[in-house]
């Protein structure tokens, strides 16, 4: 298992332009350093950059519920890393080496795949895995009280509806039903109490293809049970 090195790295703004030209260098782009070890960033952290690594290799890993740790795959010079539509990371990433990186904001990222069959292959694989991970979220969910249960459901088919292209806020009735009792273990009485629930907190609306989503961050905190507002 790799230790992770609690230093500080440095961010420095490039003064000299990347290979293919100052035109070619992402506006914003940075280097930092990291040191044997050295952590990039956590599962859970928030997404704020996209990662090339220029020299050196960065471990990806999932951490496992007894402290070990799953390893994902290791990126070298000329990898992206910190990719996905997501706002938080799913994976730790983590230095093997003394390692170099070119850090862009984050918004720079279509630009980046739209240039690159590399970058969109290495993308592709980065939402699989956030969508694996948003499917796991969903089966621990199950083990929450219903109410959790229905607002993470919700909470998971709006990112899916984002990665899709579809309206976020807009759940489809075909998943407001039958389908959604199904996936949540739940009859379709107990979802309806449930859905009433969600309606009357001013989270969820009628809308004319199934439910608009009023708040998706508040259905995102109740999901997590981070909500401790009285039931009404």
């Amino acid at each position: 298992m790799l230790t992770p090195v609690e230093s500080h790295s440095s961010i420095v703004s490039r003064d000299t332009a990347h290979e293919g030209g100052a035109a070619s260098r992402p506006l914003g782009e940075e280097h930092r350093t990291l040191l044997n070890g050295e952590i990039l960033f956590r599962e859970g952290d928030a997404r704020t950059h996209v990662y090339r690594v220029e020299t050196g290799a960065v471990c990806l890993y999932r951490c496992l519920p007894d402290g070990g740790q799953d390893v994902i795959e290791f990126a070298f010079p000329g990898d992206l890393i910190g990719l996905g539509y997501l706002d938080t990371h799913v994976s730790a990433a983590q230095a093997t080496m003394i390692t170099t990186l070119a850090c862009m904001p984050r918004n720079a990222l279509d630009a980046i795949v739209e240039k690159s069959v590399r970058a969109r292959s290495r993308l592709a694989a980065a939402i699989e895995r956030e969508v694996a991970y948003l499917k796991e979220t969903l089966v621990r969910s199950t083990q929450r009280a219903p109410l959790q249960r229905v607002a993470a459901l919700f909470a998971t088919l709006s990112r899916y509806n984002t990665y899709e292209g579809r309206e976020p806020a807009v759940i489809t009735e075909s998943l407001t039903c039958g389908a959604a009792a199904g996936h949540l273990g739940m009859s379709v009485d107990a979802l309806a109490l449930e859905l009433a629930e969600l309606q009357a907190r001013g989270l969820i609306e009628p809308h004319e293809k199934g439910l608009r989503l009023l708040d998706i961050e508040a259905l995102e905190r109740l999901g997590d049970g981070l909500d401790d507002s009285p039931p009404l």
